[in-house]
């Protein structure tokens, strides 16, 4: 195994560790020791490959993005009708929370973060900005190809709105659980969005 390979996971142990941790205890009352801790490391071990509390959150805020983007595109062929490449868009992104509970903590700590500190507000308002984007998009194609209706701009708000609402009752759950099956989740979706079928 390559030096990079031994590296890149160690990296990964240490920012599960510390997601953990961050949604356990919150921002502020996480200390690099604890993180340490819950990896099964040294305090060096962690601060070898992350040098401040705040690097490791971004680290840890920049690969739950690229897997939530990853996770949209995932096994939607780009023939699909917008309708159903919608149910499955949303389908996917409501999974993310369901499969990963602490990632909809670790999301709502970013929005209460976000209020505090500029750089969070700004990451999290590009990554919402994709997020209406890639949603507005498939709802436009839909009204194009009359599956589904509405302002697309204003129907990627909403679907948003319910996902990350979900999200923030999940939050709250001891189990971490969104309080609606994925499949109730993506029926009220389809109905925002005007579905014909």
């Amino acid at each position: 195994m390559t030096r990079q390979k031994i590296d890149d996971q160690r990296k990964q142990q240490i920012r599960a560790a510390a997601t953990r941790c961050f949604v356990r205890r919150g921002y502020s009352s996480t200390r690099l020791l604890d993180i340490a801790r819950d990896a099964g490391l040294s305090k060096g071990g962690v601060y070898f490959h992350y040098k401040a509390k705040e690097s490791l959150f971004h680290d840890i805020l920049d690969a739950q993005l690229l897997a939530l983007q990853e996770r949209w595109a995932a096994d939607v062929p780009p023939d699909l009708p917008a309708d159903r490449a919608l149910a499955q868009v949303a389908a996917n992104h409501l999974r993310l929370f369901v499969e990963h509970g602490d990632e909809a903590k670790l999301c709502n700590l970013l929005v209460t973060m976000s209020g505090q500190i500029q750089e969070y507000r700004e990451k999290l308002e590009k990554t919402f900005a994709e997020m209406r984007s890639a949603y507005a998009e498939i709802v436009r194609r839909g009204v194009e190809q009359g599956v589904l209706a509405g302002d697309p701009q204003v129907v990627a708000r909403g679907i948003i709105a319910v996902i990350y609402g979900l999200a923030a009752q999940a939050s709250v759950d001891p189990q971490g659980r969104i309080p609606l099956t994925v499949e109730q989740a993506v029926e009220q979706i389809m109905r925002l969005a005007g579905s014909r079928a």
